[in-house]
């Protein structure tokens, strides 16, 4: 069955107001009418069956049961990506989507190449949610990803510095000892925060400043993996240790 999202603040009781993107595609697109029935999305972990009631610019539903409702038990796995140039944040954001991701952070590290102003960092912020709610309606994930607007390197770990609780790693090309087997608690329901870098790394400089924050330095083996590659083999292992892949 097709499946929408729709914004909580639009929907009045039973009744629900699609965005005009996804009224869009539910018309347009699918070329759906009046009648047909449909799942919604709300992006907190419930699936509604709702009816077409009237279409136009913001097709309007009418909610006739709750399908399913996702618990939020789920181990958290927070993401913090240094922003990759081209469409390769694209494919980040989508696949981590995919992989249950809970929430993702875009960087602004040393390294990161082609810098964004504000107005170029809020069209790529929309961008990728786009993408991650596509993903989220493929993959049947109920949940949405939590995808923040790009801060700056050191501003995040200093966030992240106050979940104390937490599994903090940061995959870094020269650690040569340390590999995601070897870390401990992966499987004890803590927040797991990863850290990757942009395709020229992390300086040694920003590595060592967040080690003294308590991050561990990891190795994902012997071969030098693209930088989107490297983010998804994180996040896939990370996913099979703690039981959510």
């Amino acid at each position: 069955m097709r499946r929408f999202f729709f914004e909580p603040n639009d929907r009045n009781g039973e009744t629900v107001f699609l965005s005009e993107e996804e009224s869009y595609h539910l018309v347009k697109v699918l070329r759906l009418s009046k009648g047909a029935t449909v799942e919604l999305l709300d992006g907190s972990g419930f699936v509604y069956c709702a009816m077409v009631t009237a279409t136009g610019r913001r097709v309007e539903l009418h909610i006739e049961a709750i399908v399913s409702k996702d618990d939020g038990k789920e181990q958290i796995i927070w993401v913090g990506q240094s922003v990759l140039k081209g469409d390769k944040m694209d494919t980040v954001a989508q696949k981590c989507t995919e992989l249950g991701v809970t929430r993702m952070t875009p960087l602004r590290s040393s390294r990161c190449q082609g810098k964004l102003n504000a107005e170029q960092s809020l069209k790529k912020h929309e961008r990728w949610r786009r993408i991650s709610l596509a993903a989220c309606k493929q993959c049947l994930r109920s949940r949405q990803l939590q995808l923040d607007m790009p801060v700056s390197y050191t501003e995040w770990l200093d966030e992240v510095s106050e979940c104390a609780e937490s599994v903090r790693l940061l995959f870094w090309e020269e650690e040569k000892k340390v590999r995601l087997q070897d870390i401990p608690g992966l499987s004890n329901n803590q927040p797991v925060i990863l850290l990757l870098g942009p395709e020229g790394g992390f300086s040694r400089e920003e590595v060592e400043h967040a080690r003294k924050m308590g991050w561990i330095t990891v190795s994902l083996g012997k071969r030098i993996l693209r930088a989107e590659t490297a983010t998804l083999t994180a996040v896939s292992i990370v996913q099979y240790l703690t039981g959510n892949l």
